[in-house]
């Protein structure tokens, strides 16, 4: 018998600085939407990380976050949502 691994999902990574830096971009390729308080970013398939500051309101959902990627995003009043693909 051989022992299975599960495997896992692998994931490009992104940080909090190039999301900020990148927002128009993800609103014209509709990956993003802004509502009256917030900035709603659809990044299924990537992990969040923590270098760079949100200097805004931005709901995030994401395959992953690093949990300072999280706090710094909770700090700024938004949040990071993880959505498990399949």
């Amino acid at each position: 018998k051989t022992l299975r691994r599960k495997q896992k999902i692998k994931s490009h990574q992104i940080n909090i600085q190039s999301i900020v830096q990148n927002i128009s971009s993800y609103i014209k390729e509709g990956k993003a939407k802004e509502s009256k308080d917030a900035i709603e970013i659809n990044l299924k398939g990537y992990k969040i990380l923590a270098e760079g500051e949100a200097n805004k309101k931005l709901i995030i959902i994401a395959s992953a976050a690093s949990q300072s990627a999280q706090e710094k995003v909770r700090k700024a009043g938004g949040e990071i949502i993880i959505s498990k693909q399949i």
